[in-house]
């Protein structure tokens, strides 16, 4: 029984978040002001983002606080605002008070496509049966691209760097209430990875250089 405590132990820290990349920087950039283009990435996933406005009324009823929230619906779009969050703060900005310079991110382009395979020529020759027994009808293709623009001190336009991510997945009867989440998943770490390398070899962002 103590062993199959500690072996569960074990297992339950051992397991990784599904934001973890397969890369970790060894470099990270200075501390710097991070924003995330929510309105951006509502618009290429076709998506509805809803605007929450608070306010705080003080005396005289005149409000003297107000802020604003945008709330994307979708659960890919809101996969891919959970990778960039997680991405900024645990693998390219050092955390700090003091921040130099800005990173805005956003996801600029993504697309699902759907292609016939050798399982779509055998269901339709099986009559749909072989639907049935779960070959795949046809291969989704997921593509995603990543946007990283940079700003100094004085917001001036330093650089901007994109990664682009590709996955597949083969689609059958039986995985239609996963909606590609998997694969779009898999996508946007390739497209954080291919982005991240870009961004490491810049000299203009690495290296000692001043933002």
């Amino acid at each position: 029984m103590l062993f199959f405590l500690i072996c569960t132990t074990t297992l339950l820290e051992a397991q990784k978040s599904i934001y973890t990349f397969p890369f970790e920087n060894s470099y990270k950039l200075p501390p710097m002001s991070v924003y995330i283009n929510a309105n951006e990435i509502a618009n290429t996933y076709q998506t509805q983002a809803n605007l929450y406005r608070t306010e705080i009324i003080g005396l005289g009823e005149e409000p003297v606080e107000q802020t604003a929230t945008t709330m994307i619906s979708d659960v890919k779009a809101m996969d891919a605002v959970r990778f960039l969050e997680f991405y900024l703060q645990e693998q390219l900005v050092s955390p700090g008070d003091e921040t130099t310079g800005a990173v805005e991110m956003s996801i600029v382009y993504f697309n699902v496509k759907h292609r016939v395979n050798l399982g779509t020529v055998l269901n339709v020759l099986t009559l749909g049966i072989g639907g049935l027994l779960g070959i795949p009808y046809a291969t989704a293709i997921t593509d995603v691209e990543v946007e990283a623009t940079f700003f100094d001190d004085s917001d001036i336009f330093i650089t901007t760097q994109r990664g682009v991510g590709r996955a597949r997945m083969l689609e059958t009867l039986y995985n239609l209430s996963s909606s590609g989440r998997i694969p779009h998943q898999k996508a946007m770490k390739r497209a954080i990875y291919d982005l991240n390398a870009k961004i490491m070899a810049d000299p203009r962002l690495v290296a000692g250089a001043s933002l």
